[in-house]
């Protein structure tokens, strides 16, 4: 299974984007920002295509996304979280409101599910920007459709 997660907004202070999952959204993301500061001294972590693994958390107690391979960091999780606060360089999941997320826990566990109901199946994300996603997947007439899942759209 493939999640794509695209960066659409960068802040000194953090990074807000849109997971897909099989190319639909399925909700918000938040995360450091992109450039290190002394709150998170790494930032966020690097673009690019992840491995990921579901195994029991050591830190968090409960099964968890590991995002494996990244290059400078370690134990990189995908959880629930409602600020910027509640991440050291982890991807959190939820309803995007400002730069809160809401409903977290619930994202995490549906996230899970999905992910659970194909054990047999490798899982990546592919950690992006919307101009590289529009160029790796999409035609150029059919960007926005294609961003959202194929949602279809007047263009006339």
């Amino acid at each position: 299974m493939l999640l794509s997660l695209i960066r659409t907004n960068a802040t000194p202070s953090e990074t807000t984007g849109i997971l897909l999952i099989g190319g639909k959204p399925f909700c918000g993301t938040l995360e450091p920002p992109t450039v290190p500061n002394a709150a998170h001294p790494k930032g966020a972590i690097p673009l690019g295509w992840y491995k990921l693994t579901l195994t029991k958390s050591p830190h968090f107690g409960r099964v968890l996304p590991l995002v494996n391979y990244v290059p400078g960091f370690e134990g990189i999780r995908i959880h629930a979280g409602n600020t910027v606060k509640d991440t050291a360089g982890c991807i959190l999941v939820g309803q995007l409101s400002g730069t809160m997320l809401l409903h977290s826990r619930t994202f995490e566990q549906d996230l899970i599910a999905k992910l659970q109901k194909h054990p047999e199946d490798e899982h990546y994300i592919e950690i992006t920007t919307p101009d590289r996603f529009y160029t790796e997947h999409c035609s150029s007439t059919h960007a926005l459709a294609c961003l959202f899942g194929g949602a279809q759209l007047d263009l006339d």
